[in-house]
C-alpha cells in the first residue's frame, strides 16, 4: 500500500502541473482571440501590425496577422485538447486506485485533495 500511496502522490502531482498549464494555455487561448479582435477592429486604419515571434517583433499585414495567430491558435487548442486527455487518464487512475485504498482501509484513510 505504500507503492499505491505514493502513485497517488505522484498521480496528483502531475494533475496539478496539467492544471497549471491548463490554465496558462487558455489564457495565452484568450490573448490571441484578443489580439485576433483587435485586428479586425484596426485593420481598416493600420498598413501593418507588430506581431511579436519569440522576442522579437516582426510587422505583418493583417492578412499575415490573422494566419498567424489562426496558427497559433490551432496549436494550442492542440495542446489544451491533450492537456485535457492527459488530465482525464490521470483522474481516472487516481478514481481507480482511491476505491483499491477505501476497499483495503476503509474509513480509516482520507483522500479527498482540498
Amino acid at each position: 500500500s505504500g507503492i499505491n500511496a505514493e502513485y497517488g502522490a505522484r498521480y496528483n502531482s502531475k494533475l496539478l502541473d496539467i492544471k497549471d498549464e491548463l490554465v496558462t494555455k487558455n489564457k495565452e487561448l484568450q490573448n490571441l482571440t484578443d489580439a485576433a479582435q483587435d485586428v479586425e477592429e484596426l485593420e481598416l486604419s493600420e498598413d501593418s501590425f507588430p506581431f511579436q515571434l519569440g522576442e522579437v517583433f516582426v510587422e505583418m499585414s493583417a492578412d499575415q496577422t490573422r494566419d498567424m495567430i489562426g496558427t497559433y491558435k490551432g496549436k494550442l487548442n492542440d495542446e489544451i485538447k491533450d492537456l485535457q486527455n492527459k488530465s482525464a487518464e490521470l483522474e481516472s487512475l487516481m478514481k481507480g486506485l482511491k476505491s483499491e485504498l477505501y476497499g483495503k482501509f476503509g474509513s480509516a484513510i482520507n483522500l479527498e485533495y482540498d
